[in-house]
């Protein structure tokens, strides 16, 4: 493995796949699924349905490439493109879960779907990432709280999983159990009535916010970049005073949500019982939140979205991920542990060349990581914390380390 200490020459571009896994343990990583075909092709250009076949369709290959099933999922993130108006949003995610509801298994795994300026390719509307165990279903336990919110169709959907030590919490709005967003206008009510949501899937897993190691915060940013970090900063006020300090890696991004009038969403996990080893930010490190960088239980690894603000996407994706792996040697793990990494990019420099922006990431991974590159997500986003260009986060899993 190489250390990333300076920018690499700019190569041909790398080209697109459909799909990428890692197989770590019991534990599968799929990342960067999107609408191709093995010539790295688009599928249905302009159209959602088609799409939304062709990523489940590449996701139940990576699956079944390793060893396992869709029925194995323990959680789902969605990205999808939305140009019309916002109140027409539901009725488009209806049209394109219609379609997801032929794939779900029964149950399903926690999910969370979130509506992005892009991906990391031209004409995708969709992409995924997702985590499967190889343990029986009988050996998981399916987390949905009585007090809950629902989804404004019917879908087969859990709103949390825990599988020994481990949960996982889709993402929560603040919604009533028709689907309906409540507290509206109110930024503090919302962000308390997602936190109340997360902590019933806590609790009916056996957990408390005590026990989180990462949290995912979308954010509404309707292009103003100083009213969207202001939101931000009040609903991580709400957060520190509900879940206590410091909090676990975080990761925060701005997008168009789904429903109208919800303001946030944020999905979770959490190890139950298990010591933690956490290192908290460095005074000077450029890092957005204050909470803690990175963390360790037993052999897995969260490291905190990690942002940089660079006057070329060269240099942010080298510099990312020299921290990420800074991050890592911080707590005993290397890059080799790398399971999956989340590549969130701002700026008209990745949206007019979003597979460029997905090759300079991928060449500065292979630096780090040499040709066996774990799978990442390369979203685009409407803004991110502090104004940056670019936000990675990490989850690793140290095999070596794991208690017996």
């Amino acid at each position: 493995m190489s250390d990333l200490t300076t920018v690499m020459p700019l190569s041909p571009l790398v080209p697109l796949q459909p799909f990428r896994y890692r197989r770590l343990g019991e534990q599968v990583f799929v990342g960067g699924v999107l609408p191709l075909d093995a010539t790295g092709t688009l599928i249905g250009a302009g159209d959602i349905e088609a799409q939304t076949h062709a990523v489940f369709a590449n996701l139940k290959a990576a699956l079944e490439a390793a060893g396992l099933q869709l029925a194995d999922l323990v959680r789902l993130n969605t990205y999808y493109v939305f140009e019309g108006e916002e109140a027409e949003a539901t009725v488009y995610w209806e049209k394109m879960t219609r379609v997801r509801l032929q794939y779900f298994p029964d149950p399903g795994p926690a999910a969370t779907a979130v509506r992005v300026q892009g991906m990391g390719c031209r004409g995708a509307m969709i992409q995924l990432e997702a985590e499967a165990l190889a343990v029986p279903c009988a050996q998981r336990q399916r987390i949905m709280p009585v007090k809950s919110w629902d989804w404004s169709i019917p879908v087969p959907l859990s709103q949390g999983w825990r599988s020994g030590s481990q949960i996982w919490v889709g993402g929560q709005v603040s919604a009533d159990r028709a689907g309906k967003a409540i507290s509206l206008g109110d930024l503090a009510g919302q962000t308390a009535n997602v936190l109340e949501h997360i902590r019933h899937v806590l609790l009916d897993g056996g957990a408390t916010f005590s026990d989180l190691t990462q949290l995912k915060i979308c954010y509404l940013h309707e292009g103003d970049s100083n009213a969207a970090e202001a939101r931000l900063q009040d609903i991580l006020d709400v957060v520190r005073a509900t879940c206590g300090e410091p909090l676990p890696p975080v990761t925060a991004f701005g997008v168009n949500l789904l429903y109208e009038g919800l303001l946030l969403e944020i999905d979770a996990t959490a190890q139950v019982g298990v010591a933690q080893q956490t290192v908290l930010a460095k005074a000077g490190n450029h890092n957005w939140t204050a909470g803690v960088q990175v963390q360790r239980d037993d052999s897995n690894i969260q490291v905190a979205g990690q942002s940089v603000t660079s006057t070329t996407l060269e240099h942010a994706c080298s510099e990312v991920l020299r921290r990420i792996a800074e991050q890592l040697r911080s707590i005993g793990a290397g890059p080799e542990a790398l399971a999956h990494l989340h590549v969130l990019i701002a700026g008209n420099e990745a949206n007019g060349e979003p597979e460029r922006a997905t090759s300079l990431f991928s060449q500065a991974l292979q630096v780090l990581c040499g040709d066996a590159l774990p799978p990442f997500t390369v979203v685009r986003v409407s803004g991110l914390p502090g104004n940056a260009s670019l936000q990675v986060d990490a989850v690793a899993v140290d095999l070596d380390s794991r208690s017996v």
